[in-house]
């Protein structure tokens, strides 16, 4: 049973290192761009955790490392969303770069690189991740997406080639759809959310940001509108004295850690608006 996995190694030393304050989580609220960039992590993580749980729900073989299998499957259920809904302005786009980005942010820190723990952890380094999800978006439209393959840490090449690494992961994914989602057997189950309280002011101030956002509630409607599950789950928020996000498949818990959050929030404070941003902020999609 896999339980209590850190999501991102290198949060837990961002966030002691830089502690997030409950006056820095408010200042952060009146800043449109940088709570975009909390929603898209919180979204992603979550993605990331319901890849987990769908592995396991429906016992899907996954050859290499398990974490790579759930990031490709929260990604490429982004990309899927985004394509399928053109009215979007690449709202899901946005929410995986965010993703993207928060990964940059980490390893320009340095302290992945000086942390031999790191090199030897389940999930990949912060850089692999970003040249991951670049290589996903950009292979599934590379005229559209073209400025990504130039401003991300993608080298020209992998970048020649994400096309076809998202027509590999497109197919991967279609026939986990196809194998086991599509013939399960579902009975219409109904999953719970619920936002665990804290007594911590800064946690708090995230509690009623989410609450106000209805962030869990988006993500359990995104998973519904991919994936009907033959269980029901239950979706929370919760302090757990760790930056961490887990799905505890014998309590068919989904966790998301308030101290996860804050160190978003955190990374959120080193977000400039790049050129990269400044582009989708002006695309326009081709028709």
């Amino acid at each position: 049973m896999r339980n209590f996995r850190r999501f991102i190694p290198g949060m837990l030393l961002i966030l002691f290192i830089f502690p997030v304050s409950a006056r820095a989580v408010e200042t952060v609220e009146f800043e449109e761009n940088r709570s975009q960039f909390v929603v898209g992590n919180i979204v992603f993580v979550l993605l990331h955790e319901f890849g987990h749980l769908i592995i396991d729900d429906f016992d899907i073989p996954v050859l290499g490392n398990n974490e790579d299998a759930a990031d490709t499957l929260a990604a490429m259920t982004l990309i899927r969303l985004d394509q399928a809904r053109p009215e979007s302005d690449f709202a899901y786009i946005r929410m995986l770069l965010s993703a993207a980005d928060a990964n940059r942010i980490l390893w320009e820190t340095g302290l992945e690189r000086d942390n031999p723990d790191t090199y030897g952890a389940r999930h990949p380094l912060s850089l692999q991740r970003v040249a991951r999800i670049a290589c996903l978006v950009y292979g599934s439209d590379m005229d559209t997406f073209e400025s990504l393959g130039e401003l991300s840490f993608l080298p020209d090449f992998r970048a020649d080639w994400c096309d076809n690494e998202f027509d590999e992961a497109d197919r991967a994914w279609e026939w986990v759809r196809d194998t086991y989602i599509a013939k399960a057997e579902h009975g219409g189950v109904d999953h719970t959310v619920r936002y665990g309280k804290t007594q911590d002011p800064a946690q708090e101030k995230i509690w009623n940001q989410m609450q106000e956002r209805e962030v869990l509630e988006k993500a359990m409607q995104i998973v519904d509108e991919t994936v009907l599950l033959p269980d029901s789950i239950n979706l929370r928020t919760r302090s757990c004295g760790s930056p961490n996000a887990y799905w505890d498949p014998s309590e068919r818990d989904l966790v998301l850690c308030y101290e996860l959050v804050q160190g978003f929030y955190k990374l959120s404070a080193e977000q400039q608006i790049t050129e990269l941003e400044q582009q989708m902020r002006e695309l326009n999609r081709k028709e």
